[in-house]
């Protein structure tokens, strides 16, 4: 079990990203919340966490607590996934500058 410090850090990011992105103050129960809050930070860790949300709220027009806490695996995936795919464009940018280079 995450202690509760750490996660109410992660649910105060969460209320600071949702206060950027919506001018407001979200409106969670921090006592509830806090259970799926430990279930992330003991699948993923602090750091993890952090850069997922941060990648949540860029990627979501209407970013949520509920779906971020109970899709986390798929947000994680498509992070990944999308950071390969800029990779492989990179390289593939290096390789077609080589070529023409040539």
């Amino acid at each position: 079990m995450a202690e509760r410090r750490e996660r109410m850090a992660l649910l105060s990011r969460y209320a600071k990203l949702h206060t950027a992105h919506y001018g407001q103050k979200p409106e969670i129960n921090y006592n509830v919340e806090q259970w799926a809050a430990d279930a992330l930070l003991e699948s993923y860790g602090i750091g993890k966490c952090y850069d997922v949300l941060a990648f949540y709220f860029d990627a979501n027009s209407r970013p949520q607590w509920n779906t971020f806490a109970y899709k986390a695996e798929s947000i994680i995936k498509s992070k990944n996934l999308l950071e390969e795919d800029l990779k492989e464009r990179l390289e593939r940018r290096r390789l077609a500058k080589e070529w023409l280079s040539e």
